[in-house]
C-alpha cells in the first residue's frame, strides 16, 4: 500500500513539475508553489517507499564477494545487514523524532512564500524509519524462522 502511495506521489511530482515548466516557459507565469510541493512529495515518497524496497530485496548492495560465500555465510551476512539497518532505523527514529518534535513545538516554518511548517518534512524521517524498522524486524524473523530456508546456525 505504501509503495503505491509513493508511486502516486512520484507521478504527482512529475505532473507538478510539468505544469511549472509549461507555466514558466510558455506563459511566463511561474508558480510560487510548484517547487516546494514537488520537493515535499519527493521526500515523502522516498521515505515511505524504503520499507517496500527492503521487503522486495531491492536496496543497493555490493555483491562482489557474495558469489564466493556458502549459503550459511550468505544468511549470516544478510542477518548482519538487517541488524545494521534496524540499528540505523532506531537512531533515525530517536534523533529524527526529536528534531520533528522541536520544530512542531516551536512552530518553525520554511520561510518561503507557502510558509509550510517544517514538521511536515521532518516527521517523515521518524515515520519512514519506523516503518523500515518494522520491515527489517519482519525480514529478520523470516530469515531466522523460515522453515523452507534454514536459518543461520
Amino acid at each position: 500500500m505504501l509503495g503505491h502511495l509513493a508511486a502516486w506521489f512520484y507521478f504527482l511530482t512529475g505532473v507538478i513539475i510539468g505544469y511549472e515548466v509549461i507555466a514558466r516557459y510558455l506563459f511566463n507565469a511561474p508558480t510560487i508553489w510548484a517547487q516546494e510541493i514537488a520537493q515535499l512529495l519527493l521526500l515523502w515518497a522516498t521515505f515511505i517507499a524504503i520499507s517496500r524496497a527492503l521487503k522486495r530485496d531491492q536496496h543497493i548492495r555490493i555483491t562482489a564477494l557474495e558469489a564466493f560465500l556458502s549459503e550459511v555465510a550468505k544468511k549470516w551476512l544478510k542477518l548482519f545487514s538487517l541488524l545494521f539497518i534496524a540499528s540505523l532505523c532506531v537512531l533515525a527514529v530517536v534523533y529524527g523524532g526529536s528534531i520533528f518534535w522541536d520544530s512542531f513545538e516551536r512552530g518553525r516554518s520554511t520561510g518561503t512564500m507557502l510558509n509550510i511548517p517544517n514538521w511536515w518534512t521532518e516527521v517523515v524521517i521518524p515515520l519512514g524509519f519506523s516503518i523500515l524498522l518494522l520491515q527489517a524486524l519482519a525480514e529478520i524473523f523470516k530469515l531466522m524462522f523460515d522453515t523452507e530456508r534454514s536459518a543461520p546456525e
